[in-house]
């Protein structure tokens, strides 16, 4: 499958800007272009008649150069003083000198670059030449050596009559005795000294075209003044009516498709010529035009590539970097040898990831805040407007409540181990539901609730199945915390928050007694157990006061089968309790009991709490009633009529303006006898006793009755709520108002 392009077409894209720019500059430049091809489309002709003239007249110029070359060399000879005495005295007498003449005649023929096949020295007086193959007879060198039908004897010795001083004439064959065919160009030089003598060269002239040529010169004409070729590359003649048209020094003529160009040369005075068809500068002129329109062409798909892959260059990293923006994601390294986009992608990235971070805390924090709203609700403290107003407290919701029961292996943990299991539930709730319901709030409200607030209007059916899911998971850990879930299945409004969450602790009071998970979804009714008749009541505290612990749990035993038997809720279990863990208390307390030292034993209603079955309710019931009339028991066997009087005078008169030497003389006693009396036989001081008596007195007022703390002060003794508090909170460590909060949570719980 094709991945998707990394960028969109669309015209306010970055990419399609770029591309728009930069195809604006190549059709700019294409159009400077046509232009241009324009002009030069119409001049192309021109060019190319202007470079063929061009071209004869290099050709010209290398011609007159090699004939001015073969001048020299001629004129090196006639000045040469070995020819002077040939000229002057003969050669009958001087072969020494012809032959030195025939080596410098060798040494010129020599160079290859001047293209000649011989040199000829003519003597008109003595009737005899010199060239390469040195002396010979006039008429028998033109008759062997040089024979020629256009150029015969008479032909050169005529030649001694005329006046000029260079003249080339027609190429013409010669042929010698051995019958080999030469065509030349034979030039002859004279000079006006030497009347009697000169020198004629001969040319090869297809050796010389074939060097001095250009390419497109393949009909190249020499013609003299008198318009008579000299020479033709080409077999097909010049017709004589261009001859007739050719004026000037140089230029051209048009003719039958034809272009004659012609140059005369400075010189010599010969014209030449060179044929060019117009077919030839035609196909010259398509063959330009059509490399041009293929080079155009391109340049413009390559200027399009490249401004696509430049386009490319600079859009790909600017989508990379919003790319990241969207996605809040810019892990990946940015592909671009840009420095500048490196350090922007840089930049944004450290951008972004310091704004995750700074959401990542602010969603944290706003969940804690959110979480310490329903806090505030739920203990009715003012929170603030603003929270309230927000769009998650105005939805409707339905409200979960898991009742945590803490097992006796629960107890038997450290505080640490404790809190990690409560601390793991709570994270495990809140990841489930999350997971289902992503605006749901979990919050712990007390050591053992655990609240959610699920925020889906149609999510009932979904929420049954999360539920579900839970209990299944809690059923299979079950060993330290037992878990009973609370939900009602009606939608709540926003502004029944506390009223659902009521209904809920309700509704949790009404759980069974049972191991396993429990789901409740309504108010399930209690059944009805009564409690202590009054027969029941007055043998439960005959069996008490007589030591018969036995007998006491018997009744208890009773109570707990009748119970079982209608399958009496939790919190009717915990009421039994309370109310048995009261009958005692009172009873010991009416015994003139320190009922503190049952508290630092084990607090009765932290037991309570460790009870999940009726089997751990009977287990804390003979654990507490064996320790009441334990204590019961050591009181009324170590009883002392003195200790008796003073301890009940003591327990009697601690509300009033009691002192130690009060007490003293009522049993005429010294007030430092009666000290170490009371010492010896409490194990405490006077002041300390009755300071700990007052408190106990105090303590039982505040957990059971509802007077104000100065009016508790003033019934234990104490004349002003300021000392009660102070010598309070001495004795316990906090202030009566705490205690007695403290003990009103514990016994919710």
């Amino acid at each position: 499958m094709l991945k998707p392009l990394p960028f969109s077409f669309g015209k306010n894209t970055l990419f399609f800007k770029l591309l728009t720019g930069f195809i604006c500059v190549i059709l700019l430049i294409l159009s400077f272009h046509l232009f241009s091809y324009s002009f030069f489309n119409s001049n192309i002709q021109r060019e190319i008649i202007n470079n063929n003239q061009q071209n004869l007249n290099n050709t010209v110029e290398r011609y007159e150069n090699h004939i001015r070359m073969i001048q020299g060399a001629v004129v090196r000879l006639y000045f040469d003083e070995k020819v002077v005495v040939l000229h002057d005295l003969g050669m009958s007498q001087y072969f020494d000198t012809v032959n030195q003449v025939v080596d410098e005649v060798k040494k010129i023929l020599s160079n290859d670059q001047m293209y000649l096949n011989d040199i000829w020295l003519h003597f008109r007086n003595r009737s005899y030449l010199i060239d390469k193959n040195g002396p010979s007879d006039a008429s028998q060198f033109f008759a062997r050596s040089y024979n020629s039908p256009n150029y015969d004897y008479a032909f050169w010795d005529k030649q001694f009559e005329e006046q000029y001083k260079t003249k080339v004439l027609k190429e013409t064959v010669f042929i010698d005795n051995y019958s080999n065919r030469a065509s030349l160009i034979p030039i002859v030089l004279k000079n006006d000294i030497y009347s009697e003598l000169y020198i004629t060269a001969l040319l090869e002239p297809e050796k010389m075209y074939r060097a001095y040529r250009n390419s497109n010169q393949n009909r190249l004409y020499m013609f003299d003044p008198l318009n008579q070729q000299l020479f033709g590359s080409a077999p097909d003649p010049v017709p004589a009516e261009i001859l007739g048209m050719l004026t000037g020094s140089e230029s051209y003529v048009k003719k039958n498709n034809q272009l004659y160009f012609y140059k005369k040369g400075a010189l010599t005075g010969i014209t030449y010529l060179t044929v060019v068809p117009l077919e030839n500068i035609t196909k010259q002129v398509s063959r330009l035009n059509f490399i041009l329109i293929m080079v155009l062409a391109f340049a413009l798909l390559l200027s399009v590539l490249i401004s696509i892959i430049m386009s490319l260059k600079f859009n790909t990293p600017v989508q990379q970097m919003i790319a990241a923006i969207r996605r809040f994601n810019p892990n990946n390294h940015l592909k671009s040898k840009i420095k500048e986009y490196n350090f922007i992608y840089e930049e944004i990235k450290s951008i972004i990831q310091t704004n995750q971070e700074i959401n990542v805390d602010l969603d944290r924090k706003r969940s804690q805040l959110r979480q310490l709203d329903y806090m505030y609700k739920l203990k009715n403290i003012y929170s603030n407007p603003a929270l309230e107003k927000g769009e998650e407290n105005q939805k409707p919701f339905y409200l979960v409540l898991f009742h945590l029961t803490m097992t006796r292996e629960f107890h038997k943990l450290s505080s640490l181990e404790q809190d990690g299991a409560v601390s793991y539930i709570h994270e495990f709730i809140g990841t489930t539901l999350a997971g289902r319901f992503p605006d749901s709030v979990t919050l712990q409200t007390e050591k053992d609730h655990i609240l959610t607030l699920i925020f889906a209007e149609e999510g009932l059916e979904e929420l049954a199945g999360a539920v579900d899911r839970l209990k299944h998971a809690f059923d299979e850990e079950k060993k330290h915390i037992g878990v009973t879930i609370v939900y009602s299945p009606e939608l709540r409004p926003p502004a029944a928050f506390n009223s659902a969450y009521e209904e809920t602790l309700e509704m949790a009071k009404r759980r069974k007694l049972r191991s396993e998970t429990q789901t409740i979804t309504e108010l399930w009714p209690e059944p009805h157990v009564p409690g202590f008749t009054a027969a029941q009541e007055q043998e439960f505290q005959t069996f008490l006061q007589a030591g018969n612990a036995a007998s006491a749990h018997l009744i208890l035993a009773r109570m707990l089968a009748q119970m079982e038997k209608v399958d009496a809720s939790a919190n009717q279990y915990t009421e039994l309790a309370k109310e048995v863990v009261g009958k005692v208390l009172k009873h010991m307390i009416a015994a003139n009991l320190d009922i503190s030292s049952v508290f630092d034993l084990s607090s009765p209603y932290q037991r309570m709490q460790e009870c999940t079955c009726p089997e751990h309710y009977a287990d804390f019931y003979e654990w507490f009633l064996t320790e009441a009339v334990q204590l019961l028991m050591e009181q009324k066997e170590g009883q002392h009529p003195i200790k008796h009087f003073m301890l009940e005078y003591i327990h009697t008169h601690y509300n009033e303006d009691l002192s130690l030497e009060m007490v003293a003389d009522k049993l005429n006693m010294s007030a430092n006898y009666f000290s170490a009396y009371f010492k010896d036989k409490t194990g405490v001081n006077f002041s300390d006793y009755l300071t700990e008596l007052r408190i106990l007195k105090a303590k039982h007022l505040l957990l059971h009755s509802d007077q104000r703390i100065q009016d508790i002060a003033e019934q234990v003794g104490y004349l002003n709520a300021n000392s009660f508090t102070r010598m309070f909170k001495k004795v316990t460590g906090i202030t009566p108002g705490e205690y007695k909060r403290v003990h009103l949570v514990v016994e919710k719980g």
